[in-house]
């Protein structure tokens, strides 16, 4: 952490606890800390960009210790962030589900660099040696188009600089946690410059493994990750800039740890239903599992792209093309048993390739515009491989046996081409009016191929298929300077997701796109001449046809599938606070209200019975009273019903103190805590099995930074509680029943950070 005044540096730092402005609290105070972002295409600040927008300067996150997406959510309002089984599930404001076939999408859109990642993996390198982060909230659709319905993530790396320098540092915490990071800065002449950054992280398990089976880990959850970017800047003249990047990375470990939550036998083989009689309860300890067979979850990738920037007189220039290669390799305990009746192995080969090239005015006048097209190509290969143990019908001997193992292949390839162009005007030096268009067409193929099967021959295989979708998406909005240093702003904005169709078995069905229409008004404000800022934002988001996961029961089985849920309206308010009640002392609070709730939703959970004569597909639901208030039988009229993972109320609140120790240094401390409200897991709303109850985090933060200028030490502690938190839940393979399986939240974490930059 460099040094800056007392004002400086406490409004940077605790800026990442506020969630929002990483701006100077101070209009006059003597800082330069005002953050640059991106949000809107063309470089802005924080508190000049009229959308909710949270953002966090690379060191800032640094010192709290956010390395991913899942440490991020604690920071940002209304944000979720789950495990699925080889990646992320990111949802702002209750939008942004995805499944994990080859052809669903995610409803956040998530860039690296200006990259779109389309299935986004975690790693401690993802933070590591960045400028800053974005998080958009709400529909991006004209500026950002491909499934950015829920909003956008943007990470911004450290670009080269035209001096030498790096940093090198070091971090030993809780569960073994080891981690080693550099950077190096080289300039190259007057015009270009290179640089060069690495980290590697080794952590243990927060998971106990109960089983005592040869080859088990005792603890799950482990981490071992190694990233390195590279990065070459050429800047010939004033108006031409050109940078090439690369990143690779190879993140190991054991993958999501999976807990029971229930254990169903509806749908399960007939020859496996004894075998899971037979288990013995779970523990109700969250954090202890009986894994009896190895589990892993590696993903090897490599991202690269050439970005040039030019200026022609009045108008800028933008072009950037890259790609991605990544694989994954995965390995669960699909029982989740001491047993050995079922393993689930999956493995993932993606390409993706894009291109975006944009046009936008340079010059003073009160017209702004910019105008761009854009193209996305991905190609996606599933291999899935279930394990199964089973009995045979008699005549065969009453012992168990290894089944021929099931093996489906799929193939799933999508491509996106699009045209945008948005213009703000100013009508007086103090309002002005925007408005943005994009046209959006999107082509969705694939295939899958049974190779084999437990019970038999293959299924016939599914010849490949094709859909297509577009859709026109649009903004208007209204920004006023109210006031010194008070900004009000009113948007209307439109979303969209692509429908597709159901690849990952034997159903073939399809689903509609997705679309919002958000409504928005908004404040931001620094009242108190500069020693305060007071940001609000409330919305209103008229949501159709929203994609979702279903369990349905097809050829006896049951599968998992998309489906649309007809309508659902979701509405809310975000206000969010910093104070400078001193010049050492810092003072955030913000609070967030979300109601969200399906209007109109027919959905199956074939858990606990026949669904009856109900017809999913024209949205009828049967009725199958009487039903416990616990358990949804069959064909579920979910009208009203909470969206998965949005709690009604979120608060969160610190303090941070800068002492300053003389001729021994300063030392920075801070706390923390946010709370929220139950939410579920899944939209069902069980409140046995989807239910998380409230529950709060709070960490520490000790920052001493001793006289040698570019030391730092840090010690934090994360989830002082230690009470994890349901994140994710999936459903097991449809031979085992019908299960929900859940994921946690880490435990309570501790480390010591040093790091030294020159």
């Amino acid at each position: 952490m460099a040094r800056k005044s007392v004002i400086a540096g406490g409004a940077s730092v605790f800026a990442l606890a506020l969630a929002v402005p990483s701006t100077s609290i101070a209009q006059g105070a003597e800082t330069d800390d005002v953050i640059t972002v991106t949000a809107q295409k063309r470089e802005t600040t924080l508190q000049e960009t009229p959308i909710a927008i949270s953002a966090f300067s690379g060191e800032l996150m640094e010192d709290r210790g956010i390395d991913d997406l899942s440490n991020l959510q604690s920071y940002v309002p209304n944000l979720h962030v789950g495990q699925e089984q080889d990646g992320f599930r990111v949802a702002l404001r209750g939008v942004g589900t995805q499944g994990t076939t080859s052809l669903t999408d995610p409803g956040v859109a998530f860039y690296i660099d200006n990259l779109y990642m389309p299935r986004p993996t975690g790693g401690s390198a993802i933070f590591y040696d960045i400028n800053r982060i974005e998080v958009l909230r709400g529909p991006q659709g004209t500026l950002y188009g491909r499934n950015a319905t829920g909003g956008v993530i943007n990470v911004i790396s450290q670009e080269p600089e035209d001096e030498f320098g790096g940093k090198v540092g070091f971090t030993y915490g809780s569960r073994d946690l080891i981690e080693g990071r550099g950077v190096l800065n080289l300039p190259l002449g007057d015009v270009a410059a290179a640089r060069f950054s690495i980290v590697r992280t080794e952590e243990g398990g927060y998971v106990e493994n109960l089983s005592t089976q040869p080859g088990t880990s005792d603890l799950l959850g482990t981490d071992g990750d190694l990233t390195i970017r590279g990065q070459l800047l050429f800047e010939p003249s004033d108006d031409l800039k050109i940078l090439l990047s690369s990143t690779y990375s190879d993140l190991d470990g054991t993958g999501a740890p999976l807990k029971y939550l229930e254990r169903n036998t509806q749908g399960a083989a007939g020859g496996v239903i004894p075998l899971l009689n037979m288990l013995p309860p779970e523990d109700p300890d969250v954090l202890k599992v009986a894994h009896n067979s190895p589990t892993f979850n590696d993903t090897e990738s490599l991202s690269a792209f050439a970005r040039i920037e030019k200026g022609f007189g009045p108008v800028d220039a933008f072009l950037q093309v890259g790609g991605l290669w990544q694989d994954t390799n995965l390995l669960q305990d699909a029982d989740g048993s001491d047993s050995e009746i079922s393993n689930l192995g999956k493995q993932t080969d993606n390409e993706a390739f894009s291109v975006e090239f944009r046009l936008a005015s340079n010059t003073e006048g009160p017209l702004e515009w910019l105008a761009g097209l854009y193209y996305f190509t991905e190609d996606t290969t599933i291999s899935r491989q279930v394990t199964l143990r089973s009995f045979l019908p008699p005549p065969a001997p009453p012992m168990p046996v290894d089944l021929t193992p099931f093996v489906i292949d799929e193939f799933g390839d999508s491509s996106t081409i699009g045209g945008f162009a948005s213009a703000t005007y100013s009508l007086t030096d103090e309002l002005r009016v925007t408005g943005g268009v994009r046209y959006t067409r999107d082509k969705k193929g694939g295939s899958n191929e049974t190779i084999s099967f437990f019970f038999g021959p293959p299924a016939p295989p599914v010849l490949p298929l094709e859909e297509k979708f577009d859709k026109v998406t649009w903004k208007g909005g209204l920004e006023y300077d109210a006031a010194e240093n008070v900004l009000l702003y009113a948007n209307v904005s439109t979303g969209y997701k692509a429908g597709g169709f159901n690849i990952s078995g034997v159903s073939t069905d399809s689903y509609e796109p997705e679309t919002l229409t958000a409504y928005e008004i908004g404040m931001k404000s620094s009242p108190l001449g500069g020693r305060a800022q007071v940001n609000i934002d409330a919305f209103y988001y008229d949501y159709t046809d929203l994609q979702l996961s279903a369990t349905v029961p097809i050829n006896d089985v049951p599968q998992q599938i998309i489906t649309n849920a007809a309508a659902t309206t979701v509405y809310g308010v975000e206000l969010v606070t910093l104070y400078e009640l001193t010049e050492a002392l810092l003072f955030n609070f913000s609070y967030s209200y979300i109601n969200a709730e399906f209007d109109e939703y027919c959905n199956r959970d074939d858990r606990f019975g026949d669904p009856g004569p109900g017809d999913i597909s024209e949205g009828v639901c049967q009725s199958l009273d009487p039903a416990p208030p616990a358990v949804p039988l069959g064909l579920s009229d979910l009208n009203g019903n909470t969206l998965p993972f949005v709690s009604d109320h979120t608060i969160t609140a610190g303090l941070q103190y800068t002492a300053n120790l003389g001729g021994a240094g300063e030392l920075v401390a801070s706390v923390n805590t946010s709370w929220q409200s139950e939410y579920f897991a899944r939209e069902y709303n069980d409140p046995v099995v989807d239910r998380q109850g409230s529950f709060s985090k709070t960490d520490v933060t000790v920052t001493y930074l001793p006289p040698k200028e570019g030391l730092s030490i840090t010690g934090y502690v994360t989830n002082i509680e230690n009470d994890p938190a349901l994140n994710n839940i999936q459903v097991s393979p449809g031979f085992l029943g019908t299960n929900a399986v859940g994921t946690y939240t880490r435990p309570r974490s501790w480390g010591i950070r040093v790091d030294y930059e020159f």
